[in-house]
């Protein structure tokens, strides 16, 4: 390799100086290190981490160069610039992890392929556990979580908006709005990435099982059963698709996915059908008594596991489940729904449901924004205000009333489960509300319907205008009442993306007025 050089004119972040980019920047290229303790597993306390000094320097070798960059941001613009490589986007086509992404950085840097063949290249050759070997030592690109590039790039770009808005000094303002440049270009690669090439970073099927323990482990609890059994417009929905269509499941071969208690298996052995109910919670040691008592062991097999590890002797002509979360998306069993499609549906086959539709409104309830978030301002005579931001961003659930609904309703989504991917469960899209009254809108209020296409068709909404449901309606508050009047249209746009490593919640990005709120799901 040649002599390493470093950047002539590299844009300082650890000196005071005309140049300097801000203190919180810094801060945010040093988060971007992954912490590890001896063994090589990442430290249980992240902030531990956070809190190391904003003058540390991360000197970042580039793939293709030797040229030294000074922070790992820093080098992927370089690569851009310099190479036209953008790392994001190469990370996106492939749906590299982590140990993907630390793979590709040894192949490169020991096989040295120029830029231009490496964007070409179709197969991931890097994959071979020989690239585990890190070629540099402290590779500085080793250590980047690549995960958190998208958020991070958000989280940078507001930082500079915030910091320099007015700002005087023209060859600062040069340089915060190359970098701005840069990051943008990043984001948007990866999600043009995500829309045209079909690929997606990570679903519910990648995950290691010591990951997703906890999340099979709150279905192995029976209040959560009893709730789900206990609301009627959930059950009777999916017992009238099945019974009130027993022409097409008599005789057929169905796959009851995620079945908990066996409920949906029951239904299905009813109207004619031989059913193979899966899941991976040992609420399954349950159902399996329940068939047993209900004397239906002839017409349900029953097996314990995760849909993405299991085989099956024979595809089914239906897939039933009730995989749906809370703003429909929230804990990501979409995902091995869809994989349960790709790979063991029948030609002709059918999803119950087979479609399902998003919705968002306004809603006018004081009474609840004052004792959610009023309540912050004077706590026993003490100010605790700085509550109130994060309270706001954690979306909540609850049951609107009727009479709180204060504009239309705007369909964000519509997904025909038989065609769409794991990435589709992502996106952007514009919405309008139409004012019905004068008030304030203190939450706008998320919920969905869903639909089983049937020749005797069966439909259920969760919305504040039909009877509750058990997912009652996600609530996304304002951190300030917006006045409105009536026959006024509010326009936004919604964006709904998964969290990067915990795949089962959701990050949401509501704008609104020209404001960016961001919510989590989770």
């Amino acid at each position: 390799m040649p002599a390493l050089e470093e950047d002539p004119s590299p844009p300082s972040i650890h000196h005071r100086t005309q140049h300097q980019l801000p203190s919180t920047y810094n801060s945010l290229v040093s988060k971007e290190v992954m912490a590890c303790d001896s063994d090589g597993s990442e430290y249980e306390d992240e902030e531990e981490w956070e809190e190391i000094e904003e003058s540390v320097s991360i000197k970042t070798v580039c793939l293709f160069c030797p040229v030294i960059s000074y922070s790992v941001t820093t080098c992927l613009a370089h690569m851009i610039d310099a190479h036209g490589f953008d790392c994001m986007s190469f990370v996106c086509k492939f749906s590299l992890d982590q140990v993907g992404f630390i793979k590709l950085v040894n192949y490169v840097r020991k096989e040295c392929p120029s830029p231009e063949d490496l964007i070409k290249q179709e197969k991931d050759v890097w994959m071979n556990n020989d690239y585990m070997k890190p070629v540099l030592n402290d590779d500085a690109l080793l250590m980047y979580d690549i995960e958190e590039l998208v958020n991070r790039s958000d989280e940078v770009e507001s930082e500079y908006e915030r910091s320099y808005k007015g700002a005087t000094c023209e060859e600062l303002q040069e340089i915060i709005n190359k970098q701005r440049e840069v990051m943008q270009r990043m984001l948007q690669a990866a999600q043009a990435n995500s829309k045209t090439d079909k690929v997606w970073a990570r679903t519910v099927g990648d995950m290691r099982p010591e990951e997703d323990e906890g999340y099979f482990y709150s279905y192995a609890h029976f209040d959560i059963h009893h709730e789900m059994l206990s609301d009627s417009v959930r059950t009777e929905s999916y017992r009238a698709a099945l019974l009130e269509n027993t022409e097409m499941v008599r005789g057929k071969k169905v796959l009851d996915l995620g079945c908990g208690t066996g409920i949906l298996s029951l239904f299905s052995a009813k109207a004619g059908a031989t059913v193979t109910a899966v899941d991976m919670s040992d609420v399954l040691f349950q159902a399996i008594d329940i068939v047993r008592e209900n004397k239906m062991e002839s017409s349900i097999t029953l097996l314990k596991g995760r849909l993405e590890d299991l085989n099956f002797e024979h595809h089914f002509d239906f897939i039933v489940s009730e995989w749906m979360g809370y703003f429909l998306l929230f804990e990501g069993m979409l995902d091995s729904v869809l994989h349960a499609r790709d790979h063991h549906l029948a030609p002709g086959g059918t999803l119950l449901p087979n479609r399902c539709t998003m919705h968002l409104l306004g809603a006018d309830d004081m009474d609840t924004y004052n004792k959610l978030v009023v309540f912050w301002d004077d706590v026993y005579g003490f100010k605790m205000s700085c509550m109130k931001q994060e309270v706001v961003k954690e979306a909540s659930t609850d049951v609107v009333k009727s009479e709180n609904i204060i504009t239309t309703a705007a369909k964000i989504a519509d997904f025909d489960l038989m065609k769409i991917q794991p990435s589709d469960t992502e996106f952007t899209t514009k919405f309008s509300l139409a004012v019905s009254r004068q008030g304030q809108i203190t939450t706008l209020v998320g919920y969905f319907d869903t639909f089983f296409d049937l020749p005797h068709p069966v439909y259920f909404s969760t919305g504040p205008h039909a009877k509750p449901t058990h997912w009652k309606q996600t609530l996304f508050y304002l951190p300030k009442p917006k006045p409105v009047s009536a026959g006024e249209v509010l326009e936004g746009s919604i964006s709904v993306r998964r969290k990067r490593r915990e795949v089962r919640s959701l990050d949401v990005s509501i704008n609104l007025d020209g404001q960016t709120l961001r919510y989590v799901v989770e």
